[in-house]
């Protein structure tokens, strides 16, 4: 293994002038050692939030074209904004490679990042076999625990409603690297999974990256709400289920029910009970400065009118 992927898994950096996190410095320590293929260097981002380079949550891709001339395509379901290349797709596994090769992205992209709050897995999925990027980060969802290859499902009509209930697991993300070639390099907690190629690292001795053990602290970690419908936990899959099945999505969705209630449900009631409570005393303060029903408002009597000094009869 590379002295510089073992040293990179267990750094932490600071947040980075663009990104939400620490992708910034993620990125700058993988492309010190990673060449890129493509001049000018070529980046795409998938769900991007705002409609400048440097607004939103934090865009991946902003310091590398902002500071570094990176070409980029960024892609979002709302926004749009021709100057920056910020076009408005809705992006599915199904139409992800057509997507991309209509947008003239090359066969080997130096970098892929994936945010899209949803289909993350599939997507990603679709575009290894096709998009051979140096560098992907997929965003994982925190709270499933290592062991666990839970996945949303590969459904469009189903989306995130700013709960728990959203991506796919690291261990489930690790899967789908390993299927087409590619090792997990870092994670920046909460948020993100980088993946190399894995010719770009190999050093033949055998042990490419750190076991996906090494990034245990990683997961199981309390981001969102629970979920807000009890009956979204049954949507989701189990990716090794479901690969291993040949696709099989009663018998995947039946072995992600147990962890689903346990870690997207966690806290459901205390969070229906706040909720109402905070609706409640809402109403109280709306209520508090308002005349009780059918009580007459008080009434008006006019000013006692001044009486003047009687007229002097000296």
């Amino acid at each position: 293994m590379k002295d510089w992927v073992r040293e990179l898994a267990s750094r932490r950096f600071p947040k980075g002038e663009y990104s939400q996190g620490g992708q910034d410095g993620i990125l700058a320590e993988i492309f010190r050692h990673v060449p890129t293929a493509n001049v000018p260097p070529f980046c795409a981002e998938c769900g991007f939030n705002a409609d400048s380079l440097d607004g939103g949550s934090g865009a991946n891709v902003a310091r590398l074209v902002l500071k570094e001339g990176w070409q980029a395509l960024l892609l979002d379901g709302r926004h749009e904004n021709a100057s920056i290349n910020l076009h408005r797709e809705f992006l599915t596994s199904a139409n992800i490679e057509g997507v991309f090769k209509r947008h003239g992205v090359p066969s080997e992209p130096d970098y892929v990042s994936i945010d899209l709050d949803t289909t993350d897995l599939w997507i990603f999925r679709s575009l290894l076999p096709h998009y051979r990027a140096a560098v992907y980060s997929v965003e994982y969802n925190s709270h499933f625990p290592l062991g666990a290859a839970i996945t949303f499902p590969d459904d469009p009509a189903e989306r995130w409603e700013r709960d728990r209930g959203y991506g796919a697991s690291l261990e489930a993300l690790v899967l789908v690297a390993v299927e087409n070639g590619y090792s997990l390099v870092a994670v920046e907690p909460w948020l993100d999974a980088f993946f190399v190629r894995n010719d770009l690292i190999d050093d033949g001795s055998g042990s490419i990256a750190l076991p996906l053990e090494h990034y245990r602290d990683s997961t199981g970690l309390v981001k969102n709400v629970p979920l807000k419908r009890r009956r979204r936990a049954s949507i989701f899959l189990d990716y090794r289920v479901w690969r291993d099945s040949g696709g099989d999505l009663k018998l995947a969705r039946s072995a992600a029910a147990a962890t689903c209630r346990q870690h997207l449900l966690a806290g459901w009631w205390l969070f229906k009970f706040r909720g109402m409570l905070l609706t409640v005393l809402r109403r109280v303060k709306s209520l508090a400065g308002r005349p009780p029903r059918n009580q007459p408002p008080p009434a008006v009597h006019p000013a006692p009118r001044s009486r003047r000094p009687p007229k002097s009869t000296a």
